[in-house]
């Protein structure tokens, strides 16, 4: 199916699309384009075939399984999420991808979603564009469509919410005496963006280390505060490298762990 029709009958679902070549926009503001709109549909798929269609995922969310990066198995983590939360992902419309991934559909009405949030162990739950099939490489699953799509579980969505950031001023009615761990932890809520992620984290960790909190406690810390204060989210291996940076230095100043 070229792609004009697929983002066509996607149009008829309520889901916007757009084209791109490869990984690049073929429109002028990438996913802000992406319309349901049929005569600008036809406008921007009037370039050659040999193109990707992709979605504004804005009332989507996408689970993506990486079943080929070195060290993960995105599978078997899907799997325990299968354990703890019941086999939730069995009936909705799913895709493979050309690097053998899984992309697994769910729909949300929910707003304020971080556009990336990396579960670890190869999962990452996406909710701000996707290529989808009939792009090269990209399968859809048989006897399935996107009529298919479940609702997305509200555990889930809660995994990709946007958490507000409180400050002091938010709490200020509170009459009770504040101490370090609440300034730290209200600062914490404040959470960071693009540009200033290794700057938040760093400083969360240090200061928690010169308190003299554990090594395991502070990096367990700094995984809640990476996957629900930081917009995008790091990757573990970004994480880890902050983390043993900011011990080592703290061990190098003397301080005992």
């Amino acid at each position: 199916m070229q792609a004009i029709n697929k983002a066509l009958e996607l149009a008829e679902l309520g889901i916007a699309s757009y084209p791109t070549k490869d990984k690049k926009p073929l429109t002028p503001h990438g996913h802000y384009d992406a319309t349901t709109e049929l005569k600008k549909l036809k406008r921007l798929f009037k370039h050659s075939s040999d193109i990707n269609i992709r979605l504004n995922t804005s009332h989507l969310i996408v689970l993506d399984v990486d079943r080929h990066t070195e060290g993960k198995n995105g599978t078997e983590a899907l799997y325990k999420l299968a354990e703890q939360h019941g086999n939730f992902f069995s009936e909705t419309y799913f895709e493979s991808t050309p690097h053998n991934s899984l992309h697994f559909f769910f729909k949300t009405n929910t707003k304020q979603l971080r556009d990336k949030t990396n579960l670890g162990n190869g999962l990452e739950i996406i909710t701000d564009q996707i290529v989808i099939a009939p792009s090269r490489g990209y399968e859809p699953a048989k006897h399935m469509s996107f009529k298919d799509i479940k609702k997305a579980p509200t555990w889930l969505v809660d995994m990709a919410k946007v958490y507000p950031s409180y400050s002091v001023e938010n709490s200020a009615q509170y009459n009770g005496i504040k101490r370090y761990g609440a300034y730290l932890l209200e600062e914490m809520a404040q959470g960071a963006t693009t540009g200033q992620r290794n700057t938040y984290l760093t400083k969360m960790i240090g200061k928690m280390l010169y308190q003299g909190t554990a090594p395991k406690v502070v990096y367990e810390f700094a995984c809640i505060a990476n996957q629900h204060f930081v917009n995008p989210t790091l990757s573990d291996k970004e994480l880890n490298s902050i983390f043993r940076s900011v011990l080592k230095r703290q061990q190098l100043k003397g301080m005992s762990v």
